[in-house]
């Protein structure tokens, strides 16, 4: 029998933008990564928990050390905005850090836990991944990591972010990089914390992908991302061309083999 597991999924996003995803057609992030969780192992035990929600916080921090696992998922918000929110997600991090911990850091997730591991983020200076991030490539150390098991050196994922880490915290391990971010995924320690942290999204679907750069159309054209809808169309058309070529227990690889690394712990 399968080694039954409990983990805590940290929501990203706020109310008001989980019912803008909604929208969109996507679930919250926190409800796809379960999704996909129980796709991958029916017998986890999953949690989830958003950092703006002070009561529910505080009434999980004491059982921080229950969880074989924590993930924190993706968010629209940004790392470097001085907000309360993005306030409460840094110090719920460090809190995670506290206790014995293995966490799974996915595109805000990795950003978070780097900065409240002291490291820094910025806007990329070399542009966005919008849906897509192509020919990500394994460093060496990647080669060798658990996380990559099984993973092409060079391989393509769902990815969407304007940010990046800039300076990773001391002791990380880069792990990949693609032409955009240099620090596409990093291992590091904190504390009792081990951190795999990765700035794309394994767990989300092409389909979901398109739903949300669809819905936020508008606003990448508004900002310049994209030209015009010509050029967006064909950025489109790159993805859904992506969807076909990708299974998605390829995609999936990377949560696999971190659930995998804690049942053998």
């Amino acid at each position: 029998m399968s080694k039954e597991i409990k983990l805590l999924i940290i929501e990203g996003n706020t109310k008001e933008e989980n019912d803008n995803f909604k929208e969109a057609g996507c679930v919250s992030q926190s409800e796809n990564f379960k999704q996909h969780i129980k796709k991958i192992d029916t017998n986890c035990i999953i949690d989830i928990v958003s950092p703006g929600n002070d009561e529910s916080i505080k009434k999980i921090i004491p059982f921080l050390k229950d969880y074989n696992g924590i993930i924190l998922t993706g968010s629209t918000l940004r790392v470097n905005d001085d907000s309360l929110e993005v306030r409460k997600h840094i110090q719920f991090a460090k809190k995670c850090f506290e206790v014995e911990s293995f966490i799974f850091a996915a595109c805000w997730g990795l950003q978070i836990t780097v900065t409240a591991a002291g490291g820094k983020c910025r806007v990329s200076p070399n542009g966005s991944h919008i849906g897509i991030a192509q020919d990500i490539i394994l460093t060496n150390d990647g080669k060798k990591h658990n996380l990559y098991f099984e993973k092409e050196n060079k391989f393509s994922s769902p990815a969407f972010n304007h940010d990046e880490v800039v300076i990773p915290p001391n002791n990380s391990t880069i792990l990949a990089s693609d032409k955009i971010n240099k620090f596409m995924a990093l291992q590091f320690h904190v504390n009792k914390a081990e951190i795999w942290g990765i700035q794309y999204h394994p767990e989300i679907p092409y389909d979901y992908m398109l739903k949300l750069i669809k819905h936020r159309s508008k606003g990448l054209l508004n900002r310049k991302i994209f030209k015009d809808s010509d050029e967006l169309g064909q950025h489109i058309k790159v993805i859904e061309q992506a969807k076909v070529e990708l299974k998605d227990q390829i995609r999936t690889l990377e949560l696999k083999n971190w659930i995998n690394y804690i049942k053998n712990k």
